[in-house]
């Protein structure tokens, strides 16, 4: 088999990414013809969501051959409310394609993106697509590529242009072309920066001597990897011009997954390891994605990290410390499903039925297990209440429910105690726009969906200590559970953190967890109002037991009482979700905008040039945020537009917070 490429397609929402799917997937002849957007008929966007929206809603997976070479194209969404498949993708490929449309440059979704990619130090090589569309300005996009990423972002595949509209593309690595007067800027960056990354490189090419085709490759390939150079190539996806050699500059300047650097792990002790990779490892990977497929249930989708994975063969789970036996593997191709034998490291399959695999486990050989890191998902900003439209179909949205988070980990579902409501929370409404759909149209179950709430959080201002008694008797053996608890309040965003500091056995060893178990369930309660504490540092220090009434249920109440106790006394404050906004605006509308963003408690951080707009960026409290889009809409006249990601959450300030404690009070007592 030749070398394995796998790759993802990032980038803003509507920048062209899945029809660049499509004309790679055709250029390469693993289609025979071009999908339209506008048709439904893509390879990508397969879902009747994605069709109806003229968007990805989903990751989607695509095989095909290049010279030799076995790749593979991740389509990725760019709208901000799907980063969960965003997460996703970045932990399945090598290498991420930063798609920008040159009709509109780089937006909100190409930063997110580049976080992303950068965050997970996965090379990146941007596109510049689109460059055949009616407002498309390649100088004026490069000089927001170079404006924002810095001078290691050089162009490499460059536009023939006949007024701005692209003709075709030629490869500045090419020494016949580094000769042509029209290209010399380019090429003059484009060999600075190759240069900068080898001193021995650095030192031929300051002495006036020229670079040999191989010190360019090797240079580029290592400045590629370390993130000091970012290559440009460039196109159309829709014309399918700059594709090939799109293709070619990939596989004949970027290392095959093989080749790649090694891998940071866990071993089934906690300690770390590194894995090298390539077919004659030892086996390890990740599940990456899960998907229920109407006709053939769970599927599994898989990224083998290292070694060889073999159909119907024996499976570790290293992350659940689990044997299962796997069934026959397949390659996708959007929907499309071809069976394999094996596959090798760098290979992207999926496999049917797994039953103790969850999105983000590891698997590997039972001799040596292999535990990759577990990337974190932003918290849910935005909530609605659920309920069955059809009464008596309650454990059917159950089934829907739990299938609807197996396959999204950035949707939370709970069941809030106070109001007896079920909660769904994810991150923003287009996303629950898209769950409550699923819900019918691919789980059969009707739903109901109720106002929006706001997913408060409670925390502390201070440390304070409290002792949590538990003593029963009733004829018989009676319950007895004793402990003091410290709290003390841990920056926003840490979570939460029990110590133990029990000496000379005041408690048992085997009651300690009870009383920890005891504070997790008075934390998702809250005290203030019903919200879960967060950001807080619970301490046990000392206790009593007896001999013969001491139980886990008794000392998980007495953890109760006292966590309950200590946060009243550590002065709790409410928390809200904080959003990042960016609104886009025509100048005229710049004045009321920030009026509008004042007026919502938010604060301006900055204000940059887009294009013919004026981008806004600011953090806004998500409760002031309801019907911004309307609201935004008819300031404008329609020509507005914001994207909306969490941020963080911070205290509600006081007069504000004691109205959203007695409404939630008022609703409890009703």
């Amino acid at each position: 088999m030749g070398s394995v490429y796998n790759f993802g397609l990032f980038g803003h929402s509507r920048s062209g990414k899945t029809v660049l799917a499509e004309s790679i997937l055709f250029c390469s002849g693993a289609i025979e013809r071009m999908g339209d957007i506008n048709q439904g008929n893509t390879t990508m966007d397969y879902e009747e969501e994605e069709k109806r929206r003229l968007m990805s809603t989903n990751l989607a997976v695509a095989h095909f051959q290049w010279k030799k070479m076995t790749c593979y194209i991740v389509d990725v969404p760019g709208y901000m409310d799907f980063i969960g498949e965003q997460i996703s993708a970045a932990e399945a490929v090598d290498i991420g394609i930063l798609n920008i449309a040159a009709d509109s440059g780089v937006e909100v979704g190409t930063e997110k993106s580049w976080h992303l990619l950068s965050e997970k130090k996965v090379p990146i090589i941007i596109f510049i697509n689109k460059l055949d569309a009616e407002q498309a300005d390649f100088n004026s996009t490069l000089k927001q590529v170079n404006e924002y990423f810095g001078k290691r972002a050089v162009c490499v595949i460059a536009p023939i242009l006949s007024g701005n509209r692209i003709q075709s593309v030629v490869n500045l690595l090419d020494p016949a072309n580094q000769k042509k007067p029209e290209f010399e800027g380019l090429v003059q960056n484009l060999l600075d920066s190759i240069a900068e990354v080898d001193d021995v490189v650095m030192e031929k090419y300051l002495s006036g001597e020229s670079l040999t085709s191989e010190e360019i490759a090797s240079s580029l390939r290592k400045g590629i990897l370390s993130g000091t150079v970012i290559p440009i190539c460039c196109g159309s996806g829709l014309g399918r011009i700059g594709i090939e050699q799109l293709l070619d500059f990939i596989t004949n300047y970027l290392p095959s997954s093989s080749e790649m650097p090694s891998l940071k792990a866990k071993n089934d002790r906690g300690e770390d390891i590194e894995v090298q990779r390539g077919e004659n490892a030892n086996l390890s990977g990740i599940v990456f994605k899960t998907y229920n497929d109407p006709f053939m249930g769970r599927i599994s989708y898989l990224r083998v990290r290292s070694g060889r994975l073999v159909s119907n063969t024996g499976f570790y789970n290293a992350s659940q410390s689990s044997k299962e036996r796997i069934g026959q593997l397949f390659r996708l191709r959007g929907k499309k499903q071809e069976l394999v034998a094996e596959a090798v490291s760098g290979e992207i399959v999926a496999v049917a039925k797994l039953t103790s695999f969850k999105t983000f486990d590891s698997f590997s050989d039972v001799s040596l297990p292999v535990i990759y890191p577990v990337p974190s998902i932003p918290e849910a900003a935005v909530s609605f209440s659920l309920a069955p439209k059809v009464k008596g179909t309650e454990d059917k949205l159950g089934a829907a429910i739990s299938k609807i988070m197996d396959e999204d980990p950035s949707i939370k579902v709970f069941r809030d105690t106070e109001t007896n409501e079920t909660i769904i929370s994810g991150m923003g409404d287009v996303h629950l726009d898209v769950v409550m759909n699923k819900f019918k149209d691919k789980f059969g179950v009707e739903v109901i969906k109720g106002t929006p709430k706001i997913a408060y959080k409670e925390t502390i201002t201070t440390t304070a200590s409290a002792e949590g008694k538990h003593k029963k008797q009733t004829g018989g053996r009676g319950q007895y559970g004793h402990c003091f608890l410290r709290v003390e309040p841990l920056p926003r965003g840490a979570g939460f953190e029990f110590v133990d500091e029990i000496f000379g056995g005041a408690i048992p060893r085997q009651y300690v967890p009870s009383v920890e178990k005891g504070v997790k369930e008075a934390m998702s309660k809250g005290v203030l109002a019903g919200y879960p504490i967060v950001d807080i540092k619970v301490t046990v220090y000392d206790g009593s037991y007896h001999v013969v009434d001491s139980s886990d249920i008794a000392f998980q109440i007495a953890g109760i009482l006292a966590l309950q106790k200590a946060v009243q006394e550590a002065k709790p404050v409410l928390l809200e979700p904080i959003m990042n906004v960016e609104v886009s605006v025509p100048q005229e509308f710049v004045g009321d905008v920030m009026g509008t963003i004042n007026a919502k408690r938010g604060r301006v951080l900055e204000m940059t040039t887009h294009g013919t707009n004026q981008v806004i960026k600011a953090l806004v409290p998500l409760a002031e945020m309801s019907n911004y889009s309307t609201e935004l809409r008819s300031l404008t006249s329609g020509r507005g537009t914001f994207v909306m990601s969490f941020s963080h959450y911070e205290e509600v300030p006081p007069h504000l917070a004691e109205r959203i404690i007695e409404a939630k009070k008022m609703k409890k007592e009703e």
